[in-house]
């Protein structure tokens, strides 16, 4: 059984690839979970311009990542691989309203709950 206190017989760490995936993604996610679970579109770039920059405002190569992200992760069916989609637009194509999805809401609500149980839990 590995030990922490003997290094040496501990199990390397796995890793885990995220070849592929854009944190962005993850940015995207995180700024419509503070902003309720769903925003205007330039509600949230302006959510992520204001955590790359004191300035806060929108770049046109982070407009264009962003949306391409969002695109890329939204939909009504599984992808290729079988992952549910994370984004939708629930006012239809076309739509600037960027929302998660049901699923996706509740995991991340979900996952934030745990950590903040676990580090009360550490206090």
């Amino acid at each position: 059984m590995p030990s922490i206190l003997e290094p040496e017989k501990r199990r390397p760490r796995r890793t885990i690839s995220r070849k592929g995936v854009d944190p962005l993604v993850g940015e995207i996610a995180e700024a419509l979970l503070q902003l309720g679970g769903s925003a205007h579109r330039d509600r949230v770039l302006e959510f992520l311009a204001m955590n790359r920059s004191a300035e806060g405002e929108v770049k046109l190569s982070l407009r264009a990542r962003a949306v391409a992200a969002f695109d890329a992760h939204s939909g009504s069916d599984r992808d290729s691989r079988g992952v549910r989609p994370l984004f939708r637009r629930p006012f239809g194509p076309g739509s600037h309203r960027w929302a998660l999805t049901a699923e996706a809401e509740a995991f991340l609500r979900a996952g934030g709950a745990a950590r903040d149980v676990q580090a009360s839990a550490s206090l």
